[in-house]
């Protein structure tokens, strides 16, 4: 059914206090210092002034007269305003959740993002440098500590151990500022257009007074704020939006519609609806009927029981025929897809990202490749098709069997490319092709990173690893393990998939240093 959300449980706000804004955080917010305080504020820019209210969360606990030193803020009144402060250009602007960064001129917020990201990595490199070398060197006795009877020359032997530790550790701090300074630049920045970009989207749905209303939600909260236009839809997506609001109203299960979703492809656009129950034979003719109008592929996402009882959820299209297919290019590979299939959402981005993945894989025929999270075969395909050998290994076995179409679908035969089924945060280690040697390992994994993968590189031993990533949190973990393992990182870029928000899409490359003892 139609979720009714409510807003979350508020904050505790402090008594507003005046502030001027200094610097941008890695997520774009004002970063502000008064009284030993240092305040974290959504839509503030550097040079600003501001009346700020202070907001104690669960994250940052407390009062001003705390022990906490870091709060949260919002502005309560602009009192000098940045000249590079962006006008409003959008209606929902502070309303809605989509773009927080509004505000800031994209080289701002691209700029901020990529500080970030550099600064978290020189912190993980020189952990991970430290890491690889450190060796202690113990005294005679294998002990810190000597007691009253020892012998003198036990007592040299100590302090020759702890000269040599303490020797040890400056190079390894100078080790470890050398190789942090190495990566302070990313090797490349890419950026594109900020409006109209975002060919993927989930539409948020909320019932009221028997109304069905489609949009996205607050920023801080679950409220939701309707929406007939988004300027970073593309053009085809914001068409569809007014037509979609009218047909949900018409459908006999309205309220079963747990969100809705477009993607827009270099064939057609798909529109996918997520139902809590099986749709009406009578609302199947109408959603039918809306995809011949509007030329657009239909599917639903409804409960299905398999022949054990057990429910599951399953994909079934509605409204499809030849002059409609769902596809995205990839290097000039013809990738297939569904409504809900996951497809980068900035199409021009995922271009460039693919021929950076290409330039540093570097196929060839005696090159053997692994791409773990290969969802689709967005980077798989066009790595066989350039002479490698691919296996590509997903979690989701429906994306599994679409890969496999794809490459027979770009003439790649399973010598050349095959994928598998795989928890890559699971025990996969005795896996046939986890067992098999590996020139270049490709991996992209959602936010959480790839923990359990990255440790198995230490046995896998492949002599480069890229890795791209959208949690630059995540990519800094695995970056420290990495490192650990007898890994260099030869060079990182940052990829702006994302314009207008905090987030940010960056590729890391990682090289074999069997130098590191």
């Amino acid at each position: 059914m139609v979720s009714f959300y409510k807003s979350e449980k508020k904050a505790t706000a402090l008594k507003a206090i005046e502030l001027q804004c200094e610097s941008l955080d890695i997520q774009g917010r004002g970063v502000c210092k008064k009284d030993g305080m240092v305040y974290f504020v959504d839509n503030l820019m550097p040079g600003e002034k501001a009346r700020v209210v202070p907001v104690a969360n669960n994250a940052i606990a407390g009062s001003l007269a705390s022990k906490d030193k870091a709060f949260s803020g919002n502005v309560s009144k602009l009192l000098e305003a940045s000249c590079d402060r962006r006008a409003q250009d959008c209606p929902l602007q502070n309303q809605c959740g989509g773009c927080p960064l509004e505000h800031l001129p994209q080289e701002m917020s691209l700029k901020a993002k990529v500080e970030g990201v550099a600064s978290l990595l020189a912190k993980s490199v020189a952990q991970g440098t430290i890491a690889s070398k450190s060796t202690k060197v113990s005294s005679s006795k294998g002990s810190s500590k000597l007691g009253r009877n020892s012998t003198i020359k036990q007592v040299l032997a100590k302090k020759q151990a702890d000269a040599k530790n303490s020797a040890r550790n400056k190079e390894l701090v100078e080790l470890s500022k050398q190789a942090a300074s190495a990566i302070a630049t990313p090797s490349f920045c890419i950026s594109g257009d900020e409006i109209n970009y975002r060919r993927a989207c989930r539409l948020a749905v909320r019932a009221d007074h028997g109304k069905i209303y489609l949009g996205f939600r607050e920023g801080k909260a679950q409220d939701l704020v309707p929406v007939d236009h988004c300027k970073v839809l593309t053009a085809r997506n914001n068409a569809l939006l007014e037509p979609l609001r009218v047909l949900v109203n018409t459908l006999e299960g309205k309220k079963n519609i747990g969100h809705v979703e477009l993607l827009d492809t270099d064939g057609a656009v798909g529109v996918l609806l997520r139902m809590t129950k099986n749709v009406s034979s009578g609302d199947e003719e109408r959603l039918a009927k809306f995809g011949l109008e509007q030329g657009v592929v239909v599917s639903v996402l409804e409960p299905f029981k398999q022949l054990d009882d057990t429910e599951v959820v399953r994909e079934r299209v509605i409204s499809q025929d030849n002059e409609r297919e769902l596809y995205v290019m990839s290097h000039d590979c013809k990738i297939a897809c569904s409504p809900s299939s996951f497809v980068q959402v900035n199409g021009a981005m995922n271009k460039a990202m693919i021929e950076q993945v290409l330039k540093e894989v570097a196929p060839s025929q005696d090159k053997k490749v692994l791409d773990l999270f290969s969802g689709l075969g967005n980077f798989a395909i066009p790595i066989a098709k350039a002479g490698a050998k691919v296996v590509g290994i997903d979690i989701v076995s429906d994306m599994v069997r679409r890969a496999n179409e794809n490459a027979l679908l770009n003439n790649i035969d399973s010598e050349q490319a095959r994928f598998f089924v795989a928890d890559l945060e699971e025990a996969f280690e005795s896996q046939i092709w986890a067992k098999d040697q590996y020139d270049v390992v490709v991996m992209d994994p959602g936010r959480l990173g790839a923990k359990r993968s990255v440790g198995y590189m230490s046995k896998l031993k492949p002599q480069k690893i890229v890795m791209i990533s959208c949690n630059p949190l995540a990519a800094s973990r695995d970056t420290t393990a990495l490192i650990s393992s007898n890994y260099k990182l030869e060079s990182w870029g940052a990829i702006d998939m994302f314009p207008r928000t905090a987030h940010l899409e960056i590729m890391l490359v990682f090289t074999r240093d069997d130098s590191k003892k």
